[in-house]
């Protein structure tokens, strides 16, 4: 039976130790890997008496990006983006309906992904009365950054609109989604 002598047992622990903080270190030293900073959780449905519905509208609700030339292709595919929840809140100001619109959503590498990349995924967000008269649409980019230790970061943006008070009528809807070069 072979016994360990006192000095090595104490190099042994404290190398474990040094290799256990040093994964730790790691960890706290991605700032990729921290939750979102906004919790959509704690958006208010409303704080005035009218604050429209939001909707992803169909088709628009994940976006990919594939190497030119191979769109479609799985093996070919760069990242993809979902958007996995939204939020608002509304207030009235000034005849006008603010309203401060929250969107979470998921990037995911693909194959054809580069190791570490900023990427900016296109959020189009409108506002439609009566779903036939565009009262507001604007893409907003939003940036993310992937990285060796993080290849499906979480995205949160939040976005402010202002539009004018509908009055009685009350049928706006928010729409949300990615935009893509065949929608415009």
């Amino acid at each position: 039976m072979r016994r360990f002598n006192l000095p090595f047992k104490l190099t042994f622990s404290t190398l474990t130790m040094l290799v256990l903080a040093g994964c730790t270190a790691v960890s706290s030293l991605n700032p990729i890997s921290r939750k979102p900073v906004v919790d959509l959780s704690e958006f208010a449905a409303s704080s005035s008496d009218y604050c429209p519905k939001i909707e992803l509208r169909q088709g628009t609700e994940s976006y990919g990006v594939y190497e030119r030339g191979f769109d479609g292709n799985r093996n070919k595919l760069v990242h993809q983006a979902r958007i996995l929840k939204t939020a608002r809140e509304c207030t009235i100001a000034n005849g006008q309906l603010q309203m401060r619109i929250g969107i979470n959503g998921r990037v995911l590498a693909g194959p054809s992904s580069a190791s570490s990349s900023t990427i900016s995924v296109p959020v189009r967000i409108a506002v439609v009365r009566f779903q036939d008269a565009v009262v507001y649409s604007q893409i907003h980019p939003v940036s993310v950054q992937i990285s060796e230790f993080d290849k499906s970061p979480e995205f949160v943006s939040v976005v402010n609109v202002t539009v004018p008070y509908p009055a009685d009528e009350r049928d706006f809807i928010i729409y949300v989604g990615f935009d893509r070069k065949d929608d415009a």
